[in-house]
Protein backbone atom coordinates (compact mmCIF):
# COMPACT_ATOMS: atom_id res chain seq x y z
CA UNK A 1 0.00 0.00 0.00
CA UNK A 2 3.09 1.84 0.78
CA UNK A 3 4.74 1.75 -2.18
CA UNK A 4 1.38 2.32 -4.50
CA UNK A 5 1.51 5.50 -2.50
CA UNK A 6 4.50 6.57 -3.15
CA UNK A 7 4.63 5.55 -6.70
CA UNK A 8 1.60 7.95 -7.23
CA UNK A 9 2.90 10.69 -5.33
CA UNK A 10 5.47 10.45 -7.87
CA UNK A 11 3.68 10.29 -10.47
CA UNK A 12 1.45 13.52 -9.52
CA UNK A 13 5.00 15.62 -8.64
CA UNK A 14 5.85 14.72 -11.94
CA UNK A 15 2.40 15.83 -13.97
CA UNK A 16 2.52 19.02 -11.74
CA UNK A 17 5.84 19.53 -12.53
CA UNK A 18 5.11 19.20 -16.33
CA UNK A 19 2.23 21.50 -16.18
CA UNK A 20 4.20 24.07 -14.03
CA UNK A 21 6.46 23.76 -16.87
CA UNK A 22 3.87 24.27 -20.19
CA UNK A 23 3.76 28.45 -21.05
CA UNK A 24 0.53 29.59 -22.08
CA UNK A 25 0.08 32.07 -23.95
CA UNK A 26 -2.78 33.88 -25.44
CA UNK A 27 -3.25 34.65 -29.43
CA UNK A 28 -6.12 37.76 -30.17
CA UNK A 29 -8.68 37.57 -32.80
CA UNK A 30 -11.90 39.19 -34.00
CA UNK A 31 -14.81 37.00 -32.68
CA UNK A 32 -15.73 35.65 -36.17
CA UNK A 33 -14.21 35.22 -39.89
CA UNK A 34 -10.81 34.47 -40.89
CA UNK A 35 -9.01 35.84 -38.50
CA UNK A 36 -11.00 34.32 -35.38
CA UNK A 37 -10.71 30.63 -37.38
CA UNK A 38 -7.48 31.37 -38.01
CA UNK A 39 -6.30 31.72 -34.62
CA UNK A 40 -8.56 28.80 -32.98
CA UNK A 41 -6.44 26.57 -36.12
CA UNK A 42 -2.88 28.16 -34.92
CA UNK A 43 -3.56 27.87 -31.14
CA UNK A 44 -4.50 24.13 -31.93
CA UNK A 45 -1.36 23.11 -33.51
CA UNK A 46 0.92 24.86 -31.62
CA UNK A 47 -0.49 23.30 -28.49
CA UNK A 48 -0.43 20.57 -30.02
CA UNK A 49 3.05 20.51 -31.47
CA UNK A 50 5.04 22.40 -28.47
CA UNK A 51 5.53 22.95 -24.49
CA UNK A 52 3.37 25.89 -25.40
CA UNK A 53 -0.42 26.21 -24.30
CA UNK A 54 -1.47 28.69 -26.86
CA UNK A 55 -5.15 30.05 -26.58
CA UNK A 56 -7.05 32.06 -28.93
CA UNK A 57 -9.13 35.41 -27.34
CA UNK A 58 -11.66 36.90 -29.47
CA UNK A 59 -11.97 40.53 -29.15
CA UNK A 60 -14.51 43.23 -30.37
CA UNK A 61 -11.95 43.98 -33.05
CA UNK A 62 -8.45 44.39 -33.82
CA UNK A 63 -8.21 47.83 -32.80
CA UNK A 64 -9.26 46.42 -29.09
CA UNK A 65 -6.38 43.55 -28.88
CA UNK A 66 -2.94 45.01 -30.77
CA UNK A 67 -3.04 47.85 -27.52
CA UNK A 68 -3.01 44.57 -25.50
CA UNK A 69 -0.31 43.29 -27.24
CA UNK A 70 1.72 46.34 -27.17
CA UNK A 71 1.10 46.73 -23.70
CA UNK A 72 2.19 43.00 -22.09
CA UNK A 73 -1.31 41.90 -21.69
CA UNK A 74 -1.25 39.46 -24.47
CA UNK A 75 1.41 37.93 -26.04
CA UNK A 76 0.62 37.22 -29.39
CA UNK A 77 -2.03 39.14 -32.37
CA UNK A 78 -3.17 38.16 -35.67
CA UNK A 79 -2.91 42.18 -37.28
CA UNK A 80 -3.13 42.75 -40.88
CA UNK A 81 0.00 44.85 -42.96
CA UNK A 82 -1.71 48.14 -42.51
CA UNK A 83 -2.99 48.33 -38.70
CA UNK A 84 0.65 47.34 -37.51
CA UNK A 85 1.88 50.08 -39.34
CA UNK A 86 -0.64 52.39 -38.49
CA UNK A 87 -0.20 50.97 -34.90
CA UNK A 88 3.49 51.33 -34.81
CA UNK A 89 3.90 55.14 -36.45
CA UNK A 90 0.77 56.19 -34.74
CA UNK A 91 -0.96 57.21 -37.19
CA UNK A 92 -4.40 56.07 -39.32
CA UNK A 93 -6.85 54.57 -36.65
CA UNK A 94 -4.45 55.52 -34.08
CA UNK A 95 -3.66 58.75 -34.80
CA UNK A 96 -1.19 59.83 -32.21
CA UNK A 97 -0.75 57.10 -30.07
CA UNK A 98 2.78 54.69 -30.82
CA UNK A 99 2.66 51.12 -30.40
CA UNK A 100 5.85 50.66 -30.25
CA UNK A 101 6.61 47.05 -28.84
CA UNK A 102 4.93 45.55 -31.92
CA UNK A 103 6.91 42.73 -33.49
CA UNK A 104 6.06 40.61 -36.34
CA UNK A 105 6.40 37.07 -36.30
CA UNK A 106 5.80 35.82 -39.53
CA UNK A 107 3.61 36.97 -42.82
CA UNK A 108 0.62 34.46 -42.82
CA UNK A 109 -1.44 35.18 -45.94
CA UNK A 110 -2.23 37.83 -48.74
CA UNK A 111 -4.73 39.00 -47.57
CA UNK A 112 -7.29 39.58 -50.28
CA UNK A 113 -10.51 41.87 -49.90
CA UNK A 114 -13.43 42.65 -51.69
CA UNK A 115 -16.81 44.18 -52.25
CA UNK A 116 -19.48 41.72 -52.65
CA UNK A 117 -22.96 42.36 -54.62
CA UNK A 118 -25.96 40.04 -55.52
CA UNK A 119 -25.11 38.22 -58.68
CA UNK A 120 -28.47 40.26 -60.41
CA UNK A 121 -27.67 43.54 -58.91
CA UNK A 122 -27.39 46.58 -61.38
CA UNK A 123 -23.80 47.43 -59.39
CA UNK A 124 -21.73 46.15 -61.65
CA UNK A 125 -18.42 48.12 -60.53
CA UNK A 126 -17.20 50.27 -57.43
CA UNK A 127 -18.75 53.57 -59.68
CA UNK A 128 -21.90 51.96 -59.52
CA UNK A 129 -22.02 52.30 -55.90
CA UNK A 130 -22.72 56.08 -55.60
CA UNK A 131 -25.98 56.41 -53.74
CA UNK A 132 -26.51 52.94 -52.81
CA UNK A 133 -26.72 52.18 -49.61
CA UNK A 134 -23.29 51.07 -47.77
CA UNK A 135 -22.01 49.78 -44.43
CA UNK A 136 -20.14 52.63 -42.31
CA UNK A 137 -18.60 53.43 -38.46
CA UNK A 138 -17.50 50.54 -38.10
CA UNK A 139 -17.02 50.81 -34.26
CA UNK A 140 -15.72 47.70 -33.30
CA UNK A 141 -13.18 47.10 -36.48
CA UNK A 142 -12.11 50.51 -37.12
CA UNK A 143 -9.43 49.11 -39.29
CA UNK A 144 -12.02 48.48 -41.80
CA UNK A 145 -12.20 52.29 -42.51
CA UNK A 146 -9.35 53.02 -44.35
CA UNK A 147 -9.90 49.87 -46.01
CA UNK A 148 -13.20 51.02 -47.65
CA UNK A 149 -12.19 54.60 -48.20
CA UNK A 150 -9.39 52.66 -50.17
CA UNK A 151 -12.01 50.55 -52.21
CA UNK A 152 -14.44 53.81 -52.72
CA UNK A 153 -11.38 55.87 -53.94
CA UNK A 154 -10.49 52.86 -56.14
CA UNK A 155 -13.82 53.96 -58.16
CA UNK A 156 -13.38 57.23 -57.57
CA UNK A 157 -15.92 57.73 -54.66
CA UNK A 158 -16.09 58.86 -50.94
CA UNK A 159 -18.74 58.15 -48.33
CA UNK A 160 -19.80 61.55 -49.34
CA UNK A 161 -20.99 60.12 -51.98
CA UNK A 162 -23.05 57.05 -50.76
CA UNK A 163 -26.18 56.35 -48.09
CA UNK A 164 -24.20 55.45 -44.86
CA UNK A 165 -25.88 52.62 -43.15
CA UNK A 166 -23.98 52.31 -39.00
CA UNK A 167 -22.67 48.86 -38.62
CA UNK A 168 -19.89 48.12 -36.09
CA UNK A 169 -17.97 44.82 -37.72
CA UNK A 170 -17.81 43.29 -41.06
CA UNK A 171 -19.94 40.19 -40.20
CA UNK A 172 -22.62 42.77 -38.54
CA UNK A 173 -22.25 44.28 -42.30
CA UNK A 174 -22.69 41.08 -44.04
CA UNK A 175 -25.76 39.96 -42.01
CA UNK A 176 -27.26 43.36 -42.58
CA UNK A 177 -26.50 42.90 -46.31
CA UNK A 178 -28.05 39.39 -45.99
CA UNK A 179 -31.33 41.11 -44.79
CA UNK A 180 -31.56 43.54 -47.81
CA UNK A 181 -30.32 46.39 -45.70
CA UNK A 182 -27.52 47.59 -47.63
CA UNK A 183 -26.81 47.27 -50.97
CA UNK A 184 -23.33 45.96 -51.03
CA UNK A 185 -20.72 44.28 -48.23
CA UNK A 186 -17.08 43.89 -48.23
CA UNK A 187 -15.44 40.80 -46.36
CA UNK A 188 -12.34 38.83 -46.69
CA UNK A 189 -12.14 37.52 -50.08
CA UNK A 190 -13.37 33.70 -49.71
CA UNK A 191 -14.02 33.48 -46.10
CA UNK A 192 -16.26 30.84 -44.89
CA UNK A 193 -19.33 34.24 -43.74
CA UNK A 194 -18.87 34.75 -47.84
CA UNK A 195 -20.35 31.49 -48.55
CA UNK A 196 -22.60 31.22 -46.23
CA UNK A 197 -23.97 34.83 -47.67
CA UNK A 198 -24.41 33.47 -51.16
CA UNK A 199 -26.47 30.93 -50.06
CA UNK A 200 -28.64 32.86 -48.76
CA UNK A 201 -29.08 35.75 -51.44
CA UNK A 202 -28.92 33.48 -54.46
CA UNK A 203 -25.65 33.95 -55.15
CA UNK A 204 -23.03 36.82 -55.24
CA UNK A 205 -20.67 38.75 -57.64
CA UNK A 206 -17.45 40.61 -56.73
CA UNK A 207 -16.89 44.12 -57.75
CA UNK A 208 -13.43 44.36 -59.65
CA UNK A 209 -10.77 46.74 -57.55
CA UNK A 210 -9.67 48.15 -60.44
CA UNK A 211 -5.74 47.45 -61.42
CA UNK A 212 -4.64 50.61 -63.23
CA UNK A 213 -2.00 52.84 -62.11
CA UNK A 214 -3.85 55.88 -61.16
CA UNK A 215 -6.85 53.86 -59.56
CA UNK A 216 -4.43 52.06 -57.12
CA UNK A 217 -2.60 55.12 -56.89
CA UNK A 218 -5.98 56.58 -55.40
CA UNK A 219 -6.62 52.98 -52.92
CA UNK A 220 -2.86 53.40 -52.00
CA UNK A 221 -3.31 57.00 -50.63
CA UNK A 222 -5.48 55.20 -47.36
CA UNK A 223 -4.30 51.74 -47.91
CA UNK A 224 -0.33 51.93 -48.16
CA UNK A 225 0.54 48.54 -48.84
CA UNK A 226 -2.50 47.77 -50.96
CA UNK A 227 -2.17 46.31 -54.46
CA UNK A 228 -3.83 44.71 -57.19
CA UNK A 229 -4.70 40.53 -57.21
CA UNK A 230 -5.68 38.85 -59.90
CA UNK A 231 -8.13 35.80 -59.49
CA UNK A 232 -9.80 33.64 -61.77
CA UNK A 233 -13.43 31.30 -60.96
CA UNK A 234 -12.54 28.85 -58.55
CA UNK A 235 -14.73 26.82 -55.62
CA UNK A 236 -12.96 28.99 -53.17
CA UNK A 237 -13.49 32.65 -54.92
CA UNK A 238 -17.39 32.75 -54.00
CA UNK A 239 -18.57 35.45 -56.52
CA UNK A 240 -16.30 35.05 -59.13
CA UNK A 241 -17.10 33.89 -62.53
CA UNK A 242 -14.49 35.73 -64.84
CA UNK A 243 -10.55 37.50 -64.38
CA UNK A 244 -11.07 39.55 -61.31
CA UNK A 245 -8.65 41.78 -59.33
CA UNK A 246 -8.99 42.32 -55.54
CA UNK A 247 -7.14 44.27 -53.53
CA UNK A 248 -4.80 42.82 -51.18
CA UNK A 249 -2.08 43.18 -48.72
CA UNK A 250 -0.24 40.58 -46.19
CA UNK A 251 -1.90 39.74 -43.05
CA UNK A 252 0.67 38.83 -40.06
CA UNK A 253 1.38 37.24 -36.75
CA UNK A 254 2.47 39.64 -34.01
CA UNK A 255 3.86 39.22 -30.90
CA UNK A 256 4.70 41.82 -28.16
CA UNK A 257 8.24 42.90 -27.26
CA UNK A 258 8.06 41.55 -24.20
CA UNK A 259 7.30 37.87 -25.15
CA UNK A 260 10.50 35.60 -25.08
CA UNK A 261 12.95 35.04 -27.97
CA UNK A 262 12.02 31.06 -27.52
CA UNK A 263 8.43 30.97 -27.45
CA UNK A 264 8.34 32.95 -30.35
CA UNK A 265 10.92 30.77 -32.04
CA UNK A 266 9.03 27.83 -31.56
CA UNK A 267 5.81 29.54 -32.59
CA UNK A 268 7.63 30.60 -35.38
CA UNK A 269 9.21 27.05 -36.38
CA UNK A 270 5.50 25.07 -36.16
CA UNK A 271 4.19 27.27 -38.25
CA UNK A 272 7.03 26.28 -40.86
CA UNK A 273 7.13 22.56 -39.91
CA UNK A 274 3.54 22.14 -39.73
CA UNK A 275 2.17 23.95 -42.44
CA UNK A 276 -0.29 21.14 -43.51
CA UNK A 277 -1.44 20.66 -39.86
CA UNK A 278 -2.28 24.46 -40.37
CA UNK A 279 -4.81 24.01 -43.47
CA UNK A 280 -6.30 21.24 -42.21
CA UNK A 281 -7.35 22.68 -39.21
CA UNK A 282 -8.70 25.69 -41.28
CA UNK A 283 -8.37 25.53 -45.24
CA UNK A 284 -8.26 29.51 -45.21
CA UNK A 285 -4.23 28.79 -44.19
CA UNK A 286 -3.74 27.70 -47.73
CA UNK A 287 -2.43 30.75 -48.87
CA UNK A 288 0.77 30.56 -46.36
CA UNK A 289 3.79 29.76 -47.75
CA UNK A 290 6.49 28.37 -45.31
CA UNK A 291 9.19 30.17 -47.57
CA UNK A 292 7.38 33.33 -47.91
CA UNK A 293 7.13 33.75 -43.73
CA UNK A 294 9.89 36.16 -43.64
CA UNK A 295 8.85 39.29 -45.79
CA UNK A 296 10.23 43.23 -45.76
CA UNK A 297 7.68 44.95 -44.39
CA UNK A 298 7.92 48.51 -44.50
CA UNK A 299 7.77 50.41 -40.69
CA UNK A 300 7.44 46.85 -39.37
CA UNK A 301 10.40 45.26 -36.80
CA UNK A 302 10.43 41.51 -36.61
CA UNK A 303 10.76 39.51 -33.55
CA UNK A 304 14.36 38.51 -32.42
CA UNK A 305 13.15 34.94 -31.43
CA UNK A 306 11.81 34.82 -35.02
CA UNK A 307 14.71 36.22 -36.96
CA UNK A 308 16.84 33.73 -35.07
CA UNK A 309 14.92 31.00 -36.82
CA UNK A 310 14.84 32.62 -39.76
CA UNK A 311 18.45 32.87 -40.16
CA UNK A 312 18.81 29.30 -39.41
CA UNK A 313 16.49 28.26 -42.47
CA UNK A 314 18.46 30.97 -44.59
CA UNK A 315 15.07 33.24 -44.76
CA UNK A 316 16.79 36.40 -43.60
CA UNK A 317 17.11 39.14 -44.32
CA UNK A 318 13.80 39.06 -46.09
CA UNK A 319 14.36 39.58 -49.82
Amino acid sequence: MKKRLFIASIAAAGLLSVTASAQTVGVGTTKGGFTNQAGQSLSKVVSQKTDIQMRSQPFGGSSVYVPAVNAGKLEFGLVNELESLYAVTGTGIYPGRKHPNLRVVSATIPFRVAIFVKKDSPIKSIKDIKGKRVPSGWSSQRIIQPLMDGQLANGGLSYDDVIKVPTPSVVKGANDFAAGKTDIFFFVFGAGKVREVNAKVGGLRVLNFDPSPAAVAAAKKFVPPAFAKPEKPSKRNVGVSGPVHVMTYWHTLAAGKHVSDAAVYKVAKTMHDHRGALVKAFPGWGGFKSDKMAIKFKGLTYHPGAIKFYKEKGMWPPK
